[in-house]
């Protein structure tokens, strides 16, 4: 079983139990119990979505893992855009599936560290740390040769590859903004 996902489980045990202690105590409001109680929805949440990726948690790897962690940032994500209003009911009508999904995308992009919730910040914290943009920057530099692509953003596959942990949305802003 994946290391990650074992800190998960032991997470998810750990908030149930505080989640009792506090009910006990009759504490169920407050920035203590909503933390316990976010710990305890991403960490079901994220081992509920094992059937979406077609593997058994006892048999998943931790890449399986950061997979189903990024996803389900992208869903809180999305969830936070309507939340906080960013996206709303008139913004969305008539959108094909395609152009929401490039709406979101872009939503998310744009509003970056300012789109966040409790849940995002706890699931983004099980992800592992990766280079920091100017190490990812050298790494380009002495590893990819632009003259082999039609444009800049073709090289994300090598890049990707190279770093699979990586978030794709820091990847693409890295290229465009600085080569």
């Amino acid at each position: 079983m994946s290391e990650l996902l074992k800190r998960i489980k032991k997470n998810l045990k750990a908030a149930m139990t505080n989640e009792v202690e506090y009910r006990k105590n009759d504490t169920t409001d407050g920035i203590l119990y909503e933390t316990c109680i976010a710990h305890k929805e991403v960490s079901r949440a994220i081992i509920s979505m094992f059937p979406e990726i077609g593997v058994k948690p006892d048999k998943a790897t931790d890449d399986d893992v950061i997979k189903l962690l990024k996803r389900y940032i992208n869903v809180e994500k999305t969830r936070e855009l309507y939340i906080q209003k960013y996206l709303t009911e008139k913004d969305v009508t008539g959108l094909t599936s395609t152009e929401l999904n490039n709406l979101v995308t872009k939503m998310i992009n744009d509003l970056g560290e300012n789109l966040h919730s409790p849940k995002i910040t706890i699931a983004e914290n099980y992800l592992p740390v990766g280079l920091t943009e100017e190490e990812l920057i050298q790494w380009i530099k002495d590893n990819v040769d632009f003259s082999k692509f039609k444009n800049k953003i073709q090289a994300m596959g090598i890049i990707m590859k190279e770093f699979s942990s990586m978030d794709g949305n820091f990847v693409r802003k890295v290229l465009t903004e600085n080569f």
